[in-house]
């Protein structure tokens, strides 16, 4: 073990860990795959689509029918508010393609189902996971480090939420480990295999998530600078370089407009900093806790400095590029995104994990050479990894980052709150039990009332809604302008922001075309978007706070309502069932 240093080891050396041997062991590796699969997959398709997934998962439809994502098919246009995330062609130009052909390819090979939709991502983070245990062993040669790494990232709570969503944030986080792992290969063998693949790995995160790779890239740059690589590594990653602008080159031109616009974080340097803050908060709570991370980066940072060495370890190298990414990651993301979302930064969460990893095992070296028996090591060693896993009560309280009355769009709920819950109990009991929100009820109500080619006007949850009935005309307040006839059925809830435009419409379409409309009023939780994985919007549970939904049906269909049981209770029931 290198001297002095409890997180680093020279490449020929070992970990000074006694259950370390230099073989691979599979039966590690295996147990933290199966957790990992069985967090990831298990009642996947349960959960209705929410209006992102719902995105994704519409344009995955387009790719197979038409070819590419695009936005118009028919009169169900795919559209958010705002901007228009398309351009004259109708060809998807807000996000990168890749998520939409993966989600397709999962569509083509089980179906059109909730399941199919967000399989592909779920696999991402299984792999991820594998990935992460592979790349940790092959330069630690150490089970005990490679399991403990990949183990908090398999049971971190918002990577497995973030991961079973039908979006890019799996991808993501699969192709952003991939190009760390490689860059690590190619500034320690800079061969003409390393570079092409770094090639490859930037194309492949281009074309999944081009913001994470905007904001990581000027991290790793940098590293080059710090770990003192020499001429040959530099034009290595050159080369990698020019292979890959020669992939990217047209996704450059499908997406200029949107990669030179300006950034939708911060409008100001205040509203940048707030959005920083929040992430930094994030970082504590779900990545590594500053109380580890922060004498950790002291005593490498010392150790680094003391040595003088003009060569940099290998391990060494892997600790300073993971912590550049991280940092840039965090940083960049709070400009660039609209809002400071947990899920921007989600495919980062891998390094932090490894870093954590050997944070834990340099902690537990130096306790083992002296002040505690090895089986008291040991025990702390579990006892903090499984806190850290499956609780965040080592992070710091938010308020001390944020003022959230005076910045209420970085609030940070009570239920971010480091100290008042076990969120990884949240998720079990969520993969367990079912769980009721307004685009479910808002499927079986058209599932109930609204026939093939027939027009629906919907506040909010059209997406989702025109994945599993393409075969409607679907409409929102946004996209109302191009309804050419009454709507045959319309729904709204109160907890909407746009449910007065919904009235407000419904009125010019009695005055325009002289139908009235006959109306059934429930109640439904009051969980708007849904499956939202952000810890400040996200419900474990179905909320048992309520808001009114009312179903409008037009005049001359209401004969439709004798299919369906006359009592509120017995219709409410139907409606929220899982079909």
């Amino acid at each position: 073990m290198t001297e002095g240093n409890p997180f680093s080891c020279d490449a020929a050396d070992v970990i000074d860990l006694p259950e370390q041997k230099m073989s691979f062991r599979p039966l590690p590796f295996l147990f933290v795959i199966a957790i990992s699969a069985v967090l990831c997959f298990y009642s996947l398709g349960r959960r209705t689509l929410w209006e992102d997934e719902g995105e994704t998962a519409v344009l995955a439809q387009r790719v197979l029918t038409e070819g590419f994502p695009k936005a118009l098919k028919g009169s169900n246009l795919v559209f958010q508010g705002g901007k228009p995330g398309y351009d004259e062609k109708y060809r998807w130009i807000f996000h990168p393609w890749g998520q939409f052909y993966v989600a397709a390819a999962g569509l083509a090979i089980f179906g059109n189902t909730t399941f199919a939709a967000r399989f592909p991502f779920a696999l991402c983070g299984v792999l991820t996971v594998a990935l992460l245990y592979l790349f940790i062993w092959r330069h630690w040669r150490s089970s005990t480090i490679a399991a403990l790494g990949a183990l908090l990232l398999a049971t971190s709570t918002m990577f497995v939420l973030h991961c079973r969503q039908c979006r890019y944030y799996g991808l993501s986080a699969f192709t952003c480990l991939m190009l760390m792992a490689v860059f690590v290969e190619l500034v320690n063998k800079p061969s003409w295999k390393w570079w092409i693949g770094f090639g490859l790995a930037l194309a492949a995160q281009f074309y999944t998530d081009f913001g994470t790779l905007m904001v990581i890239l000027p991290g790793l740059l940098l590293s080059l600078l710090l770990i003192r690589v020499g001429k040959k590594e530099v034009i290595a990653a050159a080369k990698g370089f020019a292979i890959a602008f020669l992939l990217i080159f047209p996704g450059l031109m499908l997406h200029w407009e949107r990669l030179t616009s300006a950034g939708e974080g911060g409008h100001n340097l205040l509203e940048t900093l707030m959005g920083l803050l929040v992430h930094i908060c994030y970082f504590d709570a779900w990545y590594i806790p500053i109380v580890f991370a922060a004498p950790a980066a002291g005593i490498f940072i010392w150790r680094i400095l003391e040595s003088g060495k003009k060569y940099v370890g290998e391990q060494d190298r892997i600790v300073i590029i993971c912590s550049l990414a991280l940092i840039f990651g965090m940083t960049g993301m709070a400009w660039v995104a609209p809002y400071p979302h947990l899920r921007f930064v989600i495919p980062q969460m891998s390094f932090a994990r490894l870093l954590l990893a050997v944070i834990l095992a340099g902690f537990y070296g130096m306790l083992c050479k002296k002040p505690l028996p090895l089986w008291s090591a040991k025990l702390l060693l579990t006892v903090v990894a499984v806190m850290l896993a499956f609780t965040n009560i080592f992070s710091l309280p938010v308020k001390y980052f944020v003022d959230m009355d005076k910045y209420p769009l970085f609030r940070l709920h009570l239920k971010d709150g480091p100290f008042e819950r076990v969120p990884f109990a949240g998720l079990i009991y969520e993969l367990t039990h079912d769980f009721v929100c307004g685009n479910r009820v808002t499927l079986n109500v058209a599932d109930d009332f609204a026939d093939a080619d027939e027009t629906v006007l919907i506040d909010h949850g059209d997406l989702p809604l025109m994945f599993y009935r393409p075969d409607l005309k679907i409409y929102t307040p946004d996209t109302q302008q191009n309804m050419r006839n009454a709507p045959d059925l319309a729904v709204l809830a109160y907890n909407s922001l746009y449910s007065h435009y919904v009235e407000v419409q419904l009125e010019k379409m009695r005055d325009q075309y002289g139908c009235d409309y006959g109306y059934i009023i429930i109640s439904i939780p009051a969980a708007m978007y849904g499956n939202i994985p952000e810890p400040r919007a996200h419900y474990f549970v179905t909320p048992s706070s309520e808001a009114p939904f009312v179903v409008y049906l037009r005049s001359d269909h209401w004969d439709r309502v004798n299919r369906l049981p006359h009592s509120i209770e017995a219709l409410q029931t139907r409606w929220y069932r899982f079909r």
